[in-house]
Order: C-alpha cells, then structure tokens, then sequence
C-alpha cells in the first residue's frame, strides 16, 4: 500500500514537471541547465569560428576578383591572385559545415527542454500504472507496459541531458589543447586575411592613380590654397600614381602568397575543429548513452 502511494506520488511530480517544461521556457528539470549551457556554448562557438572562416572566405573571393591592367602595345588585364580559388573553395565547404554544426547545436540547446519533458511525462505515465498494478493481481499485465515507459522515460526526460552535458564536459577536457591550437592557428590567418584586404584597397586605389592614404590628407587640400595647388597635387599624383600601383600590387601579392602558404594551417584547423565539435556533440554523447540504455537493460533483466 505505501509503495503505491509513493508511485503514484513520484508519478504525479514527474508528469507536473513534464508538462510544465514542455510549455516553459524556463524548466524546472534540474538536469536541463548543464546541457542547456553546454548546448549554447557550442553553438556560439561554432558561430564565432563560422565568422572567422567568412572574413578569410570574403578576403579571398575579394582579392581573387582584383584586375591589373597594363599596355605595352596591347591592352591586358591579369588577375594575379587566381591562384587562391582553391583556398577559397575550402574555406567556403568548411564554413558551410560549421555553420550545419552551429545551427545543430542551437537546434539541441532548444530541444532538449521538450524532449526532457516528454520523456518526464512517459515517467510519470510509467509511474501511475505501477502504482495501479501494485498489489492488485488483476491489472498485474500492465506492469511489463508501466515498466518499460518508466525505462524509456528516465533515459529521455533524466539520462539524455545528463549524458549530453556529460559528454560535451568530457569532450572538452580531452581536446582543449588541441582546440586552442587550432584555435590560434584560424585567428593567425584571419587576421592575415584582414590584411591582405587592406592591400587590396590600397592596390586599387593606387591602380586607379589615387594615392591610399589622400583621403586622410582630404582636410590638409581643402585648406591648401586654392585651384593652382589642387591642379598641381592632382597632376604630381598621376605621375605617382604608376608606382604606387606596383608597390601596392606587390604588397597584396606578398599578402595573398603568405595566405595561401597557410593553406595547411586553414585546412588543418578547421579539421580539428569540426572534429571536436562532433566528438563533443555527437560521438561521446553517443557512446554514453548507448552504454547507458544497455546498463538499464540489464538492471531489468536482472530484477
């Protein structure tokens, strides 16, 4: 008699908080706010390397586009940094997964509450009909149905935010080292793609016959002096403006050809990176819970 009480006490409490984190956004199940956390701190991560792998992805899609026209006889355009297409295409697939692998764990870190409750809910279910069936031999068959949504129950509404924060802790603890070298390596390069942006824009200006940095001397002409002054700065900048194009020219080259001698780096880095975001998320995760159900499994075939 007192067991069934406490099932149908234990029964009540789990359907309440089941139904109530399956209509909250804020749950009430303990177990939720780890993986919760650890849900979101993935997805930002992932967003914050999607961002980097974009900047490296723009700066060279944008050099890749930059013309050098020259004449000597016939008029000729070149595109001297064709030769980072296939960083760019790299880059490009890699962003591509990370961001699947961000919108993933968002997806986790906004599922997991209805799913936790849903699984609380078959608990409480499970619960109430063990408390039915207790010492009463005529409802006794439904006890084999009572016990396995007790089962499924725990492992969904208990075991499976338990396991996910489990294995994202674990998951942690055993790549960090790699994570932040792969880490420092993507920032090394974005950085350098930042740069080599900046080249670019100075390349352009100066192939154009504008000097890159008239536009902080823009205040200095205005109170220079009139028409005279103006007409001789412009034509003392066109014929400075062929040298400024190949030095700027050569400085974005040099930038590009040190961004595409990390292609390793980039290709690496991003390895490591989409490998632990799946060992964190989906591997360990995994593992746990399969030992998990297994171990049930064997608790109730033992009982």
């Amino acid at each position: 008699m007192r067991h069934r009480w406490l099932w149908a006490v234990a029964g009540l409490v789990s359907l309440a908080i089941g139904v109530f984190d399956v209509t909250n956004e804020r749950p009430l199940n303990p177990t939720l706010w780890p993986a919760t956390a650890a849900a979101e701190d993935i997805a930002l991560s992932a967003g914050a390397v999607y961002v980097s792998l974009r900047v490296i992805n723009a700066a060279l899609s944008t050099a890749q586009e930059v013309e050098i026209g020259a004449s000597i006889g016939a008029q000729a355009n070149l595109q001297p940094l064709k030769f980072l297409e296939p960083l760019d295409d790299t880059v490009e697939r890699v962003a591509g997964v990370v961001f699947v692998i961000a919108a993933g764990a968002a997806l986790a870190g906004l599922g997991l509450a209805p799913v936790a409750g849903l699984g609380l809910c078959l608990l409480g279910i499970g619960c109430l009909i063990r408390a039915a069936g207790e010492g009463r031999p005529r409802l006794a068959g439904i006890e084999g149905a009572g016990a396995y949504a007790m089962r499924m129950g725990a492992v969904f509404g208990l075991g499976l935010p338990v396991i996910f924060a489990l294995g994202v802790g674990l998951g942690d603890a055993l790549t960090a080292s790699r994570w932040d070298r792969a880490m420092s390596d993507l920032a090394g390069v974005t950085e350098e793609a930042r740069v080599l942006v900046g080249a670019v824009v100075d390349a352009e200006l100066a192939a154009s016959g504008v000097d890159p940095g008239v536009f902080a001397e823009d205040a200095q002409t205005e109170a220079g002096g009139g028409w005279f002054d103006w007409i001789g700065s412009g034509v003392q900048s066109v014929g400075e403006g062929f040298g400024g194009a190949v030095e700027a020219t050569r400085r974005y080259i040099r930038a590009g050809g040190l961004l595409m001698s990390r292609a390793d780096d980039v290709f690496s880095a991003s390895l490591t990176i989409i490998g632990v975001f799946v060992l964190r998320t989906l591997v360990l995760p995994g593992l746990l819970l399969w030992a998990l159900v297994g171990l049930m499994r064997r608790v109730v075939a033992a009982g």
